[in-house]
């Protein structure tokens, strides 16, 4: 197994997906923003490494071996005797579109974070991710390794991906999300993020505001609309593919994934970033957007296998 060259941080939980309307009969699956976007970076053909902690239980051992199948570097991952974390997931609407009931107290993932304060060596990017990414000891943890990362000349990116009842009241959510707004090159954000954020403002008004602090993309899923990436001159758009909804579950997270890994296949982290022009990032953004459609035609987080990006 080779050393992964983007380093991943954020939570890994269980997703309990309902298999019947009335929610009667459940399905384990593995998910979480930060395993999820691991996981699409392998199958796009990067080299990520993942970091948290695990729990040593049926689901724990679940987790360590999809990621030892998918190739995906395991040395900064830390064993926990708690519970893994999961999230009972609601029976899905007519647009495949879930909401999480999370289940954290408790769980390996409510223990202090095992994610290295300084960026490894040979890793030229990383990837933070959701609450994970953002409160408690693993979010404390992602914004020294994001400070550590851009001092080294490491590029950032980060994805807010709200998860409400696992973020701390409105206001000191915004203030820790804004930290880490702040700390990195890459930002990607739903409408529904922007929406519980700052109710009621426009993108146009939001996006300025976060380019300001330092963020040299700013990437807008919206649905069945696609995805807009904000950056130097105009705004990049990338249609969705009209399928066949699952559900949507891991959608984003395979987004992320995907335009990570052009822009990884194309030399342009690290370093290599400021070389990003505008063909590399639309290539990105239509590969992020066809690559998580075709993950909403499947249950759960299940990337396409595309190793050609």
């Amino acid at each position: 197994m080779s050393p992964g060259e983007i380093l991943v941080v954020g939570e890994a939980i269980g997703d309990f997906i309902p298999r019947d309307p009335e929610g009667l009969r459940y399905e384990a699956v593995l998910g979480g923003s930060a395993f999820n976007a691991a996981l699409a970076l392998a199958r796009f053909g990067a080299r990520p490494a993942y970091s948290g902690t695990l729990s040593t239980d049926a689901l724990g051992r679940r987790f360590r071996a999809a990621l030892a199948a998918e190739g995906i570097d395991r040395r900064f991952i830390q064993d926990s005797a708690r519970p893994t974390a999961v999230a009972i997931v609601s029976p899905l609407g007519p647009d495949g579109t879930p909401e999480f009931a999370l289940h954290l107290d408790g769980t390996a993932h409510a223990e202090a974070a095992c994610t290295p304060r300084a960026m490894p060596q040979g890793v030229v990017h990383l990837h933070a991710s959701s609450f994970g990414a953002t409160t408690g000891p693993s979010g404390e943890a992602a914004a020294s390794l994001a400070a550590s990362a851009r001092a080294a000349g490491a590029t950032v990116s980060y994805d807010i991906n709200i998860r409400a009842a696992a973020l701390p009241g409105r206001e000191r959510a915004r203030d820790l999300i804004e930290a880490r707004i702040g700390l990195a090159d890459i930002v990607k954000a739903s409408l529904d993020d922007l929406a519980w954020l700052y109710p009621g403002e426009p993108v146009d008004a939001v996006v300025p505001r976060w380019r300001g602090w330092g963020a040299s993309l700013v990437l807008i899923t919206r649905g069945a609309d696609g995805a807009v990436c904000h950056g130097p001159g105009a705004p990049l758009t990338a249609a969705a593919a009209p399928v066949a909804v699952s559900d949507t579950i891991g959608a984003g997270d395979t987004f992320i994934g995907g335009f990570v890994a052009v822009l990884a296949a194309r030399g342009l982290l690290g370093r290599g970033f400021a070389g990003a022009g505008r063909d590399d990032l639309q290539a990105a953004l239509d590969f992020a957007c066809a690559v998580a459609a075709d993950s909403c035609t499947r249950p759960g987080c299940d990337p396409p296998r595309r190793i050609a990006v």
